[in-house]
């Protein structure tokens, strides 16, 4: 009998090691890659008074209380064909403002978020602007006046066409 001796070619020429080292290889690559990109790009989908407080986040809701201490109450009319903006404010208001802006946002892109000014129309309280561009999907809206003493904020749903949206004080 006579054995034949193979020859067995070094570890890094073996087919099944690279077969298993490849994917981890490509994870390696690719979490690497996604950690550089989470460090060094921004959120910015937050839009509301929230502030960082150690290792939580916590809701300022002063604002939202003058609010509700003044029985402010907002009626939007928003027309996106025309992209006319109409507000009509209700509440104890002495002064009445004489601009608000009213913050349309996107829920996850920021580039998608409109900011109107909204200027006072005559003493009724009937405020004016126009969108600066097309409004698609779901849509948070946020209306306080120049100084920011007061806010309230809605969450929006398509269709857009006429749509009126009531804006109430959160409870």
């Amino acid at each position: 009998m006579t054995e034949e001796n193979e020859v067995i070619a070094p570890w890094y020429k073996q087919p099944w090691l690279w077969f298993i080292l490849t994917p981890l290889i490509a994870v390696f690559i690719y979490g690497f890659s996604f950690l550089y990109l989470s460090i060094v790009t921004m959120d910015g989908v937050v839009k509301d008074d929230y502030y960082r407080i150690a290792r939580g986040y916590e809701v300022k809701s002063e604002k939202n209380q003058r609010a509700l201490d003044q029985n402010i109450e907002a009626q939007v009319k928003l027309d996106t064909i025309t992209g006319d903006v109409m507000v009509s404010l209700s509440g104890n208001l002495n002064p009445a403002p004489a601009s608000l802006t009213l913050d349309i946002v996107h829920p996850t892109h920021q580039k998608y978020d409109q900011a109107i000014t909204l200027k006072a129309v005559g003493t009724q309280n009937l405020y004016t602007g126009s969108l600066t561009g097309k409004i698609t999907g779901k849509r948070f809206l946020f209306l306080f006046p120049a100084d920011e003493s007061w806010h309230l904020h809605e969450e929006m749903q398509p269709p857009y066409d006429q749509k009126t949206v009531d804006m109430k004080p959160e409870q």
